[in-house]
């Protein structure tokens, strides 16, 4: 592995290239030794192009983080891939490690740990009086705090599932959280149910219609990362927060909230040089006169009936305050009126204050609002979800306060479909926003689309801070086809996945449609490009195909054809099932006007009298049905055509779709691709072609076993019929190899059939590759007997 050592304004970066092992943890060790410097108290480890991860590189790591905590600073991992990441997230590590999507986001976190050395110096805890209450001020951190806003405000303020559009969020179980939405995703034409919204940290508590007011609520396991929520509008505040402020009331009737917002701005405005207007708070505390908001109503009025309570209350709850100082300052307009309520005061609008309210109990000591309402809530305390307005009045109060440095907004996952697809529906839209819920923007390019109906799409994806995302494959068809396919790789492909292996990372469903999200261990970083092999072939020259085809077997499927197992298959039941046979039987009577019952009939092209397949299937083959043949047997792709071969531009190669994955005769992907390579890579578009054809399928079908590969004979110059004999000739080699001293090809020779003869039934082939298919599969009857 290669270890180069950079400084990014002052930050030690180590950045990796190969694969993080038992070898290359002792290179990163000895970099890391070799390049940190005494006065440095953080690092970062650019990992974008690694990858594999073993336990020896996790042990490096966390000795590099042991070193910079004992130094009061941490260690921070930008660009990993998706196996360290799984690596890391399976060992329990990602949730105590500092992970970035970017070196540069990594670069700026590190920053911030190497200013909370620096700002230890400052006089905190800090202690003022305004407003007639004190003020007490701790730092507790310096991290960037950001603002995510999804979807948009209905004129209620809360925002209407039933006209805005919902969107899966994930919100970080370490943030908070306010709008309107309910936690789960939406699966399926069914809407769930969505109410006002409110989430600290790993709590989440939301009134669902109807509810009559009862409270809803759900305290997920701290070991859980986010909270998957479905939301028509969410306003989220990530990153941990800058101080904790306690609040006392000077005097009997405390507080009010827009005096308290006031105090909290004037300090931030003189604490904070970046300060740029808008604060988050998280708070618990005691009111004595609660005023609130009713969002029933269009305008949002102060509700009466609530604005001169007296009784005594506790709260814990969040508030977003965009300060009209700054409107003109650096933030859009809309970002503005979106942050703020909907009661207009003198100077702009209301915060967005909600919070959970119950009665003054004594609960344990905490400065914590999550653990506040964690213990309510576990406690069986009734409590109601509200909305305050600025005249409720605080008597004391813990609050957490970050000073937002930048707002994003996201109104839903952009989808943009580069060429034509037919079968598209609503469900795949919906399938598509559920697997790509952290996403900003898709651009779906179509790759291939199965005889079943199945959509392929190369998927680029962009977060929301426009960064494109490694290279996915998204494959979307019925859910009964998609589940076969979760099955197969589950059962019979994750023994086998090494350094560039095939990775299943995100399934979805709508309805009675399913999609599967492929990732692949071994891509070359979020510029990776992804095609089929079938486009490979047809652009490239025959001596670079049969390398990669090459490849494919000797590499690729070497794993699962490696170790094959000698068994009595009854193959002629294995291979009895030919697809829509139906259909090819309509089609044999309206071309040759033959049934079932003739055994014999004419061929064209002067190719003489042959059996006929609809005989042999429907007289010949029931009676064979119970014969056993002594074969190899292996794990299988089942449907290994040159769509579901995927490359990446360093002709790195992983297979997907594997509904049909299983163990099965070992020369049935090499049957398959044959039958590829004669009816789809070969355009037949005229009668002369197609005699040449004919004549060739003879000589292909000579050899009685399979150390005889078929030469092609001279007067072939067809510079197509030529490529694709060549890799023919490839694949009868490798069928040689598979089944070690077993010469009987009869066997490949009846595979062959169970692919050929479903060929006239298929609808994307012409009259010509139709009548080729039903030649061949006459002269594979003769061979059989």
């Amino acid at each position: 592995m290669q270890v180069s050592s950079t400084r990014q304004d002052g930050i030690l970066v180590l950045s990796m290239d190969g694969r993080l092992d038992s070898l290359g943890a002792i290179d990163l060790g000895d970099s890391f030794e070799r390049h940190l410097e005494e006065t440095d108290r953080t690092a970062v480890f650019d990992m974008e192009h690694v990858p594999y991860l073993s336990s020896a590189g996790i042990r490096v790591i966390i000795s590099a983080e042991k070193t910079l905590k004992g130094r009061r600073g941490k260690l921070h991992l930008s660009g990993v891939q998706p196996y360290p990441l799984s690596v890391l997230e399976m060992t329990g590590f990602s949730t105590l490690l500092s992970l970035h999507p970017s070196c540069r986001d990594a670069v700026l976190a590190a920053h911030a740990t190497a200013a909370r050395a620096a700002e230890e110096g400052e006089h905190y805890p800090r202690i003022w009086h305004a407003k007639r209450a004190e003020f007490t001020v701790i730092r507790t951190g310096t991290d960037r705090n950001t603002l995510e806003i999804f979807g948009t405000p209905h004129e209620g303020g809360t925002g209407d599932s039933a006209e805005g559009l919902a969107i899966q969020v994930n919100i970080p179980s370490t943030s908070s959280s306010m709008g309107w939405g309910a936690p789960g995703r939406q699966t399926g034409h069914a809407k769930i149910p969505e109410g006002d919204f409110l989430s600290l940290g790993p709590v989440a508590a939301w009134l669902p219609p109807e509810s009559h007011d009862i409270l809803d609520y759900l305290i997920i396991d701290t070991k859980q990362a986010s909270i998957p929520v479905t939301a028509s509008f969410l306003i989220v505040s990530s990153g941990s927060p800058q101080f904790m402020v306690k609040v006392r009331s000077e005097e009997e009737q405390g507080i009010a909230f827009a005096d308290l917002i006031e105090a909290l701005q004037d300090f931030a405005r003189n604490s904070t040089p970046s300060y740029r207007g808008i604060l988050s708070l998280t708070f618990c505390g005691e009111s004595s006169r609660v005023s609130l908001i009713d969002t029933s109503q269009p305008a949002g009025l102060p509700d009466p009936a609530h604005a001169s309570a007296s009784r005594e209350r506790s709260m814990a709850g969040c508030a977003i305050v965009a300060d009209p100082a700054y409107q003109s300052g650096g933030w859009d307009n809309t970002i503005h009126h979106t942050l703020a309520g909907d009661v207009q005061v003198p100077g702009g609008y209301s915060p967005r204050i909600m919070c959970l309210m119950f009665p003054t109990i004594q609960e344990p000591e905490s400065n914590d609002p999550c653990e506040t309402v964690s213990y309510v809530l576990s406690s069986g305390v009734p409590a109601v979800l509200r909305h305050l307005s600025t005249a409720t009045t605080i008597k004391r109060a813990t609050l957490h306060l970050s000073i937002i440095s930048d707002v994003r907004q996201n109104t839903g996952t952009e989808i943009v479909i580069e060429g034509e697809v037919r079968g598209w529906n609503p469900d795949y839209e919906r399938i598509v926003r559920d697997v790509h819920h952290e996403c900003d923007e898709i651009h779906l390019h179509p790759l291939s689309g199965g005889f079943s109906g199945s959509l392929v799409f190369r998927d680029d994806a962009y977060d929301r801070q426009g960064r494109r995302e490694m290279p996915f494959v998204l494959k979307l068809d019925r859910w009964k086809n998609i589940k076969a396919e979760i099955d197969g790789y589950e059962g019979h492909v994750k023994r086998y996945i090494q350094n560039n292996a095939t990775q299943i990372i995100e399934t979805g469903r709508s309805g009675e449609y399913g999609g599967i999200l492929y990732t692949f261990v071994g891509i070359q970083g979020s510029q990776g490009r992804i095609s089929s092999l079938e486009e490979y072939y047809l652009n490239h020259q025959t001596g670079e195909v049969l390398t990669v085809f090459d490849t494919l077997f000797r590499k690729v499927l070497r794993a699962w054809y490696g170790q094959p197992r000698l068994k009595d298959l009854p193959l002629y039941r294995v291979y009895a099932d030919i697809f829509n046979y139906g259909a090819v039987k309509e089609w044999a009577k309206s071309r040759y006007g033959i049934s079932p019952d003739e055994e014999f009939f004419e061929l064209p092209y002067g190719l003489g009298r042959s059996k006929n397949p609809l005989y042999f299937m429907d007289h010949v083959l029931p009676h064979r049905l119970p014969s056993l043949w002594n074969v190899y047997e292996g794990s299988v792709h089942g449907d290994l055509n040159m769509k579901n071969v995927l490359m990446d531009e360093e002709k790195n190669m992983w297979l997907i779709d594997f509904a049909m994955t299983g163990h099965s005769h070992i020369l049935r992907d090499i049957a398959k691709l044959e039958c590829v390579l004669k009816f789809e890579m070969i355009p037949i578009l005229s009668e002369d072609r197609l005699a040449k054809l004919a004549s060739l399928e003879q000589v292909f079908l000579k050899p009685d076993r399979f150390g005889e590969i078929p030469i092609i004979p001279g007067y072939i110059t067809d510079s197509d019929i030529q490529k694709a004999f060549s890799v023919i000739q490839q694949l009868r080699r490798y069928a040689d190899t598979i089944t070690l001293l077993d010469e009987d090809i009869r066997q490949y020779y009846l595979a062959l059939l169970y692919y050929t003869l479903c060929v006239p039934a298929y609808v994307s082939v012409n009259e010509y590759m139709k009548e080729y298919a039903w030649i061949s599969s006459s002269l594979l009857c003769n061979t059989l007997g």
